[in-house]
């Protein structure tokens, strides 16, 4: 590389790392009423070239991707090479019930990923990658003159991986991986129960905050073989152990008599209030497989299947009823016409379209919220480089308004920047 594009990649990676630090904090990254319950809403495992393929990442080997969905990816890495990859994605939804609807958007900063092979048969990866995000602000009003309630809920906050990731080849087609990962950051819900009209009647508050600050692990596995006409299958496999992740939590609870009065002293009763650190966040088992085929490099289609235990982990040192088992289904293709061609560039682009359907970790009353969504993109390579600029576009929808649930339909636009460099390589001009 050139003095002054190793100048301008380490601006970028400077400059990406300040909305980085403070990801994780109080703050939020999506504001959908779903996100009130549990951890809130979780991100999705693939990245960039995997989001325009139906979220797939189990069985993909590329060794111009840093695919963290298997860490046994990383040796597909050439040893010569250096990655790095940053995405924001805009995510654009509209909800309604039988009674209601809203529009609302979302902007936000994805993940920061890394890519670094040390031998030909070891090879590593490191970044920042969103685990879930709480967003929500929601109020109701009932009854009339001294009888009418309000009641609102809110909350904020994200949690956020940093991870290390190494993976190990194994004779000529096996490779094994793990992400050691510290999870941190903060979420906080908030609900406040009063009468507007009537200043004889207490109110009723509560506030629970949840600190995060542990660590974890995934492991994966991926198998490949070459056919004779060059072709190659991808068969792999992910899983993540069950886990108590460092935490503490603060729930406090109270009802209160002329709060907000500016005639009269506030009278507080604390009904509850508990500082702990037992059992505030449980990780689930979750286990995955999946495969991908690639024909004479300019074909490749997959598939995966994911699948999380969510049923009987306590949440804040409490069973919670409304976890159940998740599990989601992921289809998608991708098409490069002629990746080394010299006359076009649109037929160096990479055309990609996928699927998914799942089975969130919520069953809200007596119904198991559920989604699909498809999904297109495309991968513009930046000039002559192996650098590109991935776009992927994903409609789906989310839950249902039967009853008394929230249905949302929504778009999301990614964009996703892999910059490309040969580190290794001595160069004879400069």
């Amino acid at each position: 590389m050139l003095k002054s594009n190793r100048l301008i990649f380490f601006v970028i990676v400077f400059l990406l790392a300040i909305p980085a630090g403070s990801y994780g904090q109080n703050s939020s990254s999506t504001s959908t009423p779903y996100s009130r319950y549990g951890f809130g809403t979780l991100s999705s495992s693939s990245l960039g070239r995997g989001d325009a393929m139906g979220g797939i990442g189990i069985g993909i080997r590329n060794g111009f991707q840093v695919n963290t969905a298997n860490p046994a990816s990383y040796t597909a890495i050439d040893s010569l090479t250096f990655l790095m990859e940053f995405g924001m994605d805009a995510r654009f939804t509209f909800s309604r019930t039988t009674e209601a609807s809203n529009y609302r958007n979302d902007i936000n900063f994805n993940h920061l990923t890394f890519g670094i092979p040390y031998t030909k048969w070891w090879a590593g990866s490191f970044g920042l990658l969103p685990y879930s995000s709480k967003g929500y602000d929601v109020a109701s009003t009932e009854g009339l003159d001294d009888l009418m309630s309000t009641s609102t809920f809110s909350g904020t906050g994200t949690l956020t991986k940093v991870y290390v990731g190494n993976a190990f080849r194994i004779g000529k087609n096996l490779s094994l991986g793990v992400n050691t990962w510290f999870m941190f950051g903060k979420i906080n819900d908030n609900v406040y129960f009063y009468f507007p009209n009537d200043a004889n009647t207490y109110d009723y508050y509560k506030d629970q905050s949840l600190m995060v600050h542990g660590f974890g692990v995934t492991t994966g596995l991926q198998y490949q073989i070459t056919t004779k006409n060059n072709n190659s299958l991808t068969i792999g496999a992910t899983f993540e152990p069950k886990l108590n992740v460092d935490s503490k939590y603060i729930i406090h609870e109270e009802r209160a008599l002329f709060r907000g009065s500016s005639s009269a002293s506030a009278i507080v009763d604390t009904l509850q209030h508990v500082v702990s650190k037992e059992n505030g966040l449980q990780v689930p088992i979750a286990y995955g497989a999946g495969f991908s085929y690639t024909i004479k490099n300019k074909i490749t289609f997959g598939a995966d299947a994911n699948f999380q235990q969510w049923q009987d982990l306590k949440f804040m040192g409490q069973p919670v009823d409304y976890l159940t088992n998740s599990s989601k289904y992921s289809a998608g293709i991708e098409y490069i016409p002629n990746q080394f061609s010299i006359r076009s560039y649109w037929e160096r682009v990479n055309y990609r379209a996928g699927a998914f359907v799942e089975n969130s970790y919520l069953t809200l009353n007596g119904v198991q919220i559920k989604g699909y969504a498809a999904t297109l993109g495309f991968g513009f390579p930046l000039g002559r480089s192996r650098s590109t600029l991935n776009l992927a576009l994903e409609i789906g929808k989310l839950g249902t308004t039967s009853n008394e649930l929230i249905q949302e339909r929504y778009g999301k636009v990614s964009i996703f920047l892999l910059l490309h460099d040969r580190w290794f390589f001595k160069t004879k001009f400069d």
